[in-house]
C-alpha cells in the first residue's frame, strides 16, 4: 500500500469512570485542544496500529481493554485525517491515574469538547454530543 507523504492519523482514548462522567484523551497546549496526532511513514504500520500505540504510551492500561468505539473523520488542511475513537472497558474510579505523567496529555470531559468535536465529520459523530 503506498501512503501520501505527510499524511497523518489522529485517535483518542473515551473513558467513563465509576461515576458516569466520560472524558477523552487530548493533547493541551498553551490555549488549545486537540486530539493526539502522529505521521504516517511508508512501510510502517497500518494507521490504526500507528495510533493506538502512541495512545498507549501515554496511558497505563493494556491494548486489550480498549475497543475500537469509531472511525470518523478530521477534515482541514484540503485533506481528511482518520480519527480513530477507542473506549476503554474498564471504568475506573480516578481515570487521572491511568496517565503517564506527560503535562501535555490530558482527559477532557466530553461536555468540555465542543469545539474540538466540532472539527469531526457531523454526519458520524452525534454520540459523542451532548
Amino acid at each position: 500500500m503506498v501512503m501520501a507523504e505527510n499524511k497523518k492519523v489522529a485517535g483518542t482514548i473515551m473513558v467513563t469512570n465509576q461515576q458516569g462522567e466520560t472524558f477523552f484523551l487530548v493533547r493541551k497546549t498553551e490555549d488549545d485542544l486537540s486530539f493526539l496526532f502522529e505521521k504516517i511513514e511508508e512501510g510502517t504500520k497500518f494507521p490504526m496500529g500507528i495510533i493506538m500505540d502512541s495512545l498507549l504510551s501515554h496511558v497505563t492500561v493494556d491494548s486489550e481493554s480498549l475497543r475500537l468505539m469509531d472511525l470518523t473523520n478530521i477534515k482541514g488542511e484540503e485533506r481528511t485525517i482518520p480519527l480513530f475513537v477507542f473506549d476503554l472497558v474498564e471504568r475506573p474510579d480516578n481515570e487521572i491515574l491511568l496517565l503517564n505523567g506527560s503535562e501535555s496529555i490530558i482527559w477532557r470531559r466530553a461536555k468540555d469538547m465542543a469545539d474540538l468535536l466540532n472539527e469531526c465529520d457531523s454526519n458520524v459523530v452525534p454520540i459523542y454530543r451532548s
